[in-house]
């Protein structure tokens, strides 16, 4: 009965929670049948049966069968839960572990992270403690939107046996799954068969395995890296036959496999954890990164320091291609190489910011770090390798000097609201005869369009005052040095005597305020000129 009772259970799709009233009618309606063959011999064993003794044990067995069958198959897309209020909370119960996404359809970053998150919930099923990915459409499921105060998309939430943290990694495959590895499993896990290793190395782009012996100091060293590293996926192999048959001796080795360049990497050096350290960093990411999502993460999201070859498809891109390749080489692990065209997607976006024209390719650009600010550098000579490692030297040295990208200065600026660019900023803002507002602004920000006839309104009214100067900037397509900004519309004042600090303008953006003399002294200016 209880098999019978546990197999057409577990073959609903849905199986929903079934009332305790319901197993004790079932151990009831089932009494008659099971005494005859309770009162048997099993194997070889007689089998006394106490019927009050034996309702009990079946109604326990019942419970614990009907716990067995309530895990509810949620339905997936690409791999992928799909939660509903309904089901929300069963699911962040019934795993001990899941990170859940809380996404709108319209939602430009949630489109980006779909595909990486579909490859991330692949790989973490292959845990030894798998942890499912979930997704909640927050525009339909408006009640979870609301009890988890979400405020922008997408917003990732990971859950421990249903209590919420917030997740703060990054947003490709490689990072997603780097996180969840930290929080859930150990840095290292042991391959005990030849299949295990090779579902190992297949299904990550990076794997890094030992072979050895458990109660070694080449081990304890291992997983000193496997803990600083943990965003990479580790395993050990202590198995003497196993070790014999993969890497043919039972000495300890470590070997890197990825998938790309060489394949692998197997380290030859003293086993301490700082050479192992060294080993992996240097080996694990692809000596040249085409300038797609990981190697956007990179740069930007973990803020490494890069040079960047801009080409094209002929005959030169080849040639400045194979001495990319070369300096590569030579300079492995001293700064991220990367390379695009300029045509599509991430490649043109990029040279847009960095500010490459298409004259100038094939170029290189080196984009370097320091604090919030992004430092850039440009090349434009010839390119050889021995003009590559020159320019990377150079840069080490601090004799370069940064690239600031910049729009040529109008012909005209007789506008109520003037316009600077990159090279006439300093001449206009810093003016000591001069009140001067600046708003920076990006032509394709909604709030910036809003502002645009209040700014010139504003403008209009404080004309008769030539020591008043409203002015924009595109921020887009023109870098000031020492000017940081972290979003659209920014707008800043620099009054005759206060150059050295800018005031933020943080108040409404109906109302511009005007200081004259001090800071405290305020003019306001609306749409109704008072």
């Amino acid at each position: 009965f209880l098999i019978l009772f546990f197999f057409f259970s577990s073959r609903r799709r849905h199986t929903r929670f079934l009332p305790v009233s319901w197993a004790r009618r079932c151990v009831q309606e089932t009494d008659s049948a099971l005494i005859p063959l309770l009162n048997a011999e099993y194997m070889g064993i007689q089998i006394i049966y106490n019927k009050v003794e034996m309702k009990t044990t079946l109604y326990l067995l019942l419970l614990v069968v009907l716990s067995l069958t309530n895990a509810t198959d949620f339905p997936e897309e690409d791999g992928v839960l799909v939660l509903k209020e309904n089901t929300f909370d069963e699911a962040i119960n019934q795993f001990e572990y899941i990170l859940v996404e809380f996404y709108a359809p319209w939602c430009g970053h949630c489109k980006s992270l779909a595909p990486e998150y579909a490859k991330a919930a692949k790989v973490l099923k292959g845990f030894a403690t798998p942890v499912p990915l979930a997704k909640v459409d927050a525009t339909v499921e408006t009640a979870l939107q609301q009890r988890f105060a979400i405020q922008g998309y997408p917003t990732l939430k990971f859950f421990i046996k249903g209590q919420p943290i917030e997740y703060d990694g990054g947003r490709v495959e490689a990072e997603i799954v780097s996180w969840l590895k930290k929080k859930t499993q150990p840095p290292s896990s042991e391959l005990t068969s030849a299949s295990a290793i090779d579902n190992f190395i297949n299904s990550n782009q990076v794997a890094v395995i030992f072979y050895g012996e458990k109660d070694s100091a080449q081990f304890d060293q291992f997983k000193i890296v496997a803990t600083q590293l943990g965003e990479l996926s580790f395993s050990h192999v202590f198995d003497a036959n196993l070790r014999t048959e993969k890497v043919g001796t039972t000495d300890p080795r470590i070997i890197l496999f990825k998938k790309f360049d060489e394949g692998k990497n197997e380290f030859n050096g003293q086993f301490t954890s700082a050479e192992i350290n060294t080993f992996v960093s240097e080996n694990r990411h692809p000596l040249i990164d085409e300038f797609e999502d990981y190697a956007a993460e990179r740069i930007f999201g973990q803020k490494k320091n890069a040079i960047f070859l801009f080409y094209k498809q002929n005959e030169e891109g080849e040639r400045v291609q194979k001495a990319f390749q070369e300096a590569a080489e030579t300079l492995r692990g001293k700064i991220v190489f990367t390379k695009t065209t300029n045509l599509q997607g991430h490649g043109k976006r990029v040279s847009e910011y960095l500010g490459v024209k298409d004259q100038e390719i094939p170029t290189l650009v080196i984009l370097a770090h320091s604090g919030q600010d992004q430092i850039k550098y440009k090349y434009t000579n010839q390119i050889t390798s021995e003009s590559i490692q020159q320019f990377y030297q150079d840069f080490s040295n601090s004799k370069l000097q940064p690239f600031y990208k910049g729009q040529d200065a109008p012909a005209n600026n007789d506008e109520p609201v003037k316009i600077i660019v990159s090279e006439t900023f300093n001449s206009i803002v810093f003016d000591t005869t001069k009140d001067v507002l600046v708003e920076f602004y990006a032509p394709w920000c909604g709030h910036c369009k809003e502002l645009t006839p209040i700014y010139e309104n504003a403008a209009k009214q404080l004309a008769y005052n030539k020591n008043i100067v409203l002015a924009k900037v595109d921020a887009t397509e023109n870098e000031i040095p020492g000017v940081s900004l972290t979003g659209y519309p920014t707008l800043r004042f620099w009054g005759a005597n206060q150059k050295y600090k800018p005031i933020e303008f943080n108040e409404s953006r109906d109302c511009l305020l005007y200081t004259s003399d001090a800071a405290d002294d305020l003019l306001c200016v609306d749409l109704g000129g008072r």
